[in-house]
């Protein structure tokens, strides 16, 4: 199977726009298809123990089997003068690189400073001190990179010249799990947080993307183009045993509540994006519950006929989803658009009883993560060329929490902020200009 080339651009690229308007498109059937994988799954290096990553298994890793399909295509080589800073044989994966301090504009910090290529798919460390992503700026295919938030030095955790991109952070701090070309197709690795070998944890001929980690670090959901269905499948696998995988169903790019048991019946809960199969086809925030290995309770938390609304991630807590809005006047993303020319970030309750916007509609904002200490880090061209922003959500959350209905607010408290008891924080247009009716 052969990825086109506009997805494949889009993936490399870090934004999953692309996907969303491939996603529409590429339903060939509409039967289910539930039959696990079976395969022999190994780290792609034979010289990693799994116990390296994975303690608990102590199982010796094996050679690859070798993949079957045509390699993924790759992104044109950009000219000689722009090659990679660290050579290919580079025995370190740790170098360093200095760059520019913080710039604050209008409430929102931008806190990488890429002046070539572009920084992408941010995620936090549990502890929210440092923030994991892609990257382009030292080559023209992507590796991993981690930086302090309020640091100027940033270290690289992958070198690889085939691309690693959508990396996401264990619970516990201590492993990456990212998706890589590295083999042909697009696969699920993970590595230690410190940088080293990773151990593949998929090995199919079918594209596999966006690991997201369950709330105890035991299993990885992620987001699959299958072979037979030719739509975009959720599917969840056990990080230290992946010879066997679940599928749960239809739907792109999930997110598990990093907050275990906030579902119905004491399950968890799991993020996706999906799109309307009649109509306008754009996607919507969806959430499922998840219980042992079955799902249920599918719900559309928010959806729009001229919008496609995509990249939803949880508040820590899981009360509250932050999602990007593409405007799609016409129904549909243009699939030969290298990025909207604009797009805005969005918060609602996790019931949908209330949504605040939180940038101002004149930048591109996509691929949100909401860490600790009402930080949430995401995408931005808004300086010029695609880097990392953060923002304090903080007022948003207040301003969400105070259009919320009743119920909702009744059954999931706000805990006052400790400067509440004597006013109540503004929400500036900037950070926070509500709507009351939603998409």
């Amino acid at each position: 199977m052969r990825l086109s080339a506009p997805l494949a651009r889009f993936v490399l690229a870090g934004s999953v726009l692309g996907l969303a308007a491939c996603g529409t498109s590429m339903v060939a059937s509409d039967e289910r298809w539930n039959q696990p994988v079976s395969n022999t799954q190994a780290p792609a290096d034979p010289s990693v123990s799994r116990a390296e990553i994975f303690p608990q298994d102590g199982v010796e890793t094996q050679q690859a089997a070798v993949l079957g399909g045509e390699p993924v295509p790759m992104l044109a080589h950009r000219p000689e003068t722009d090659r990679a800073l660290v050579p290919d044989s580079a025995p370190a994966r740790r170098e360093r690189f200095a760059e520019t301090g913080p710039v604050s504009t209008d409430g929102l910090t931008q806190i990488s400073f890429a002046q070539e290529g572009e920084d992408f798919d941010p995620t936090l460390t549990p502890d929210g001190k440092q923030i994991v992503f892609a990257s382009t700026q030292h080559r023209s295919t992507s590796d991993i990179f981690v930086k302090p938030v309020n640091g100027s030095v940033i270290t690289q955790l992958t070198n690889d010249p085939a691309d690693d991109s959508m990396p996401s952070v264990s619970p516990d701090g201590k492993r990456i799990a990212f998706t890589s070309n590295r083999a042909g197709p697009w696969n699920i690795y993970v590595m230690p947080a410190s940088g080293g070998k990773p151990v593949q944890i998929t090995a199919t001929a079918a594209h596999d993307l966006h690991p997201s980690w369950s709330p105890d670090g035991t299993k990885l959901v992620f987001s699959r183009l299958g072979e037979v269905s030719r739509r975009w499948e959720l599917w969840v696998v056990e990080a230290a045993n992946p010879s066997s995988g679940s599928f749960l169903g239809y739907g792109m790019l999930p997110e598990w509540c990093p907050t275990a048991a906030t579902g119905a019946s004491g399950g968890d809960r799991i993020l996706f994006q999906l799109p309307r199969e009649r109509g306008a086809r754009t996607f919507g925030v969806w959430a499922m519950d998840f219980k042992d290995g079955a799902t249920s309770n599918p719900m559309a938390i928010v959806t729009s006929n001229n919008s496609a609304l995509i990249n939803p991630a949880w508040s820590p807590d899981g009360r509250f989803i932050v999602y990007a809005e593409v405007p799609a006047p016409t129904g549909r993303v243009e699939i030969n658009q290298s990025r909207p020319s604009q797009s805005d970030l969005w918060m609602v309750s996790a019931d949908g009883s209330a949504k605040v916007r939180l940038t101002d509609g004149n930048a591109v904002a996509l691929m949100p993560h909401w860490g600790i200490g009402n930080r949430l880090v995401f995408f931005s061209d808004r300086g010029g060329r695609g880097n990392v922003w953060t923002i304090d959500t903080q007022s948003a959350v207040l301003a969400c929490s105070n259009f919320a209905a009743p119920a909702h607010a009744a059954a999931n408290p706000v805990p006052p902020a400790p400067e509440a008891a004597t006013h109540k924080p503004a929400a500036t247009p900037e950070v926070a200009s509500v709507e009351a009716e939603k998409h």
